[in-house]
């Protein structure tokens, strides 16, 4: 006997014969059994859904990670999105959110209104959403896309990531999150420079951590990090995160020079020797800067008088004769028959250096009121003329000099001083009328190559 639908099949053959016939309880009968050989076909149909559409980028199918059912409006909003019609899946979307509780329609609604440029709206969806328990990976990616596409790239950033650890390999949305990342990291180091310029350096600290942290292996979020910090004054917490940038990018000459810059004025001037020096190999315009560390390096081991005349803004004539009797041993044990006797030096501790500066020349004093006035500042011609008759002292006739020999009668004229001394080098072009001490020693270190042999 036949079974199942082949059964069925029978007795509906037989029961329309009857109903042909005129029975009426064998027509009901007919229709009965036809409704119910049929029904099982029409609610599959009616209860089947299209299959969900595991696309690589936003905008994503709102019913992945989702169970179905689905209200009918949610294949025609997603339909809609896949056209470009925003518009239109927001109001697909909206329908059927309206009709039953529907995440896939919520999704869908966010989908569409960021894409219509909506995002404060999306952003007021994705907030309750995202704070119901396990997103799925299309919420994750429509809610990044949203702050986003709303200025920020950070939050975006960290909900792409979200939905990159649920998911498998999706190369487009991996592409994406990348991009945020980057973006993320320039606005963060945007937004940490903008508090540092405000004294906020909280927030400044704060935000460029979060930069570093998004993306450690950045050097350049270190030395804004490290800018940061020397705006602040902090000057060890910014060498320290210069000198971790340079161990990750140790041919980066604009790091190496603020290394070295920061390490003069902070007193490491070892590293700023070693800074300098390397950059100077390379490129010949930091040499003045490399002799600039060496020269701070010898003053920082000098006595105190002699460390401090050398470092003064505004050198005295007395810091003057205490740097020559200190810095050249000719000076202090040449003889001299006779000297000028300058009753304001005689009681001085540094008397003995400024009565041998008078004695070669070196100085002169006031001739009417007899004193040397060693607490004036030293002038530029009182300067040059001093450097230049130690370098007539230094250098013996033989040596042939980078300039014209100079003799006492051009040292008369404070112009042709200045003149003279600026054509050997030993004083910049400068409208300052006193002399630093830093100019006055480097200038006594060039008196010193320029002479050549000592004079014994």
């Amino acid at each position: 006997m036949p079974r199942g639908s082949e059964a069925k099949s029978v007795e509906l053959r037989r029961l329309s014969l009857g109903a042909l016939r005129g029975g009426t309880s064998a027509l009901a009968r007919y229709f009965q059994l036809l409704l119910t050989a049929v029904s099982p076909m029409l609610f599959t149909f009616c209860a089947s859904t299209p299959p969900v559409v595991e696309r690589d980028r936003f905008p994503l199918d709102p019913r992945e990670d989702l169970a179905g059912p689905f209200p009918e409006g949610v294949s025609r909003g997603w339909s809609r999105l896949l056209a470009g019609d925003a518009s239109g899946a927001d109001a697909a979307f909206r329908g059927a959110a309206s009709e039953a509780h529907s995440l896939a329609a919520e999704i869908g609604r966010v989908e569409s209104l960021a894409l219509l440029g909506r995002e404060q709206e999306a952003w007021d969806l994705c907030r309750p959403l995202l704070g119901k328990g396990d997103a799925t990976t299309p919420l994750l990616v429509a809610c990044g896309e949203v702050r986003a596409r709303d200025g920020d790239a950070a939050t975006g950033y960290a909900l792409y990531r979200k939905a990159l650890a649920r998911t498998g390999n999706r190369p487009a949305l991996s592409e994406r999150a990348e991009q945020l990342r980057g973006a993320a990291c320039d606005g963060l180091s945007a937004q940490a420079q903008e508090s540092a310029s405000r004294k906020q350096w909280t927030d400044a600290r704060k935000e460029i951590g979060q930069a570093i942290e998004i993306a450690p292996e950045r050097t350049d979020l270190l030395v804004v990090a490290g800018d940061i910090e020397v705006a602040a004054g902090k000057t060890e917490q910014a060498l320290s995160l210069y000198r971790e940038a340079l161990q990750r990018d140790p041919e980066n000459a604009t790091l190496k020079e603020k290394i070295g810059n920061l390490a003069l004025e902070s007193g490491s001037l070892d590293v700023a020797v070693m800074m300098f020096d390397e950059l100077a190999k390379r490129d010949p315009s930091f040499s003045s800067r490399a002799e600039d560390a060496r020269l701070a390096f010898r003053v920082a081991n000098w006595p105190s008088a002699e460390r401090e005349a050398a470092r003064s803004a505004r050198l005295t004539r007395a810091g003057a004769a205490t740097l020559v009797w200190w810095m050249y041993p000719e000076v202090r044990d040449a003889r001299v028959e006779g000297g000028v006797v300058a009753s304001d030096v005689v009681s001085r501790r540094d008397s003995r250096a400024l009565a041998r500066a008078l004695a070669l020349g070196l100085l002169e004093a006031d001739q009417e009121t007899h004193r040397a006035n060693p607490d004036s500042a030293l002038t530029q011609p009182a300067a040059a003329r001093l450097l230049l008759r130690l370098l007539i002292f230094m250098a013996p006739k033989s040596v042939s000099l980078p300039c014209p020999r100079v003799s006492q009668r051009v040292l008369r004229s404070a112009t042709e001083s200045i003149q003279a001394a600026q054509a050997c080098g030993l004083l910049p072009e400068s409208d300052n009328t006193a002399v630093s001490g830093v100019v006055f020693t480097k200038a006594l270190d060039r008196i010193r190559l320029l002479a050549g042999p000592a004079k014994s």
